[in-house]
């Protein structure tokens, strides 16, 4: 496991992997393909294309808008 690291005034620092749970999930091969094109696309690794989606979707049933900060502050 991750632990924190040290910047380069030397103070430790989180290391934000280690925040991160990790799970085994099955999935079609055509929506592997879907999402590994649309990621390809974003510049993001699937996993992080996974995340950015399911962080929008969470947003959205809380009644938020599904955006990030970085997103909102471009949209102004």
């Amino acid at each position: 496991m991750l632990g924190p690291s040290r910047d380069r005034e030397g103070a430790v620092t989180p290391n934000p992997m280690a925040e991160r749970k990790s799970f085994l999930m099955r999935i079609d091969p055509a929506l592997w393909a879907d999402l590994e094109a649309w990621a390809q696309d974003e510049l993001r690794s699937v996993n992080g294309q996974i995340e950015y989606l399911l962080r929008q979707a969470v947003q959205r049933r809380k009644g938020g808008t599904g955006t990030t900060p970085q997103e909102a502050d471009k949209s102004k």
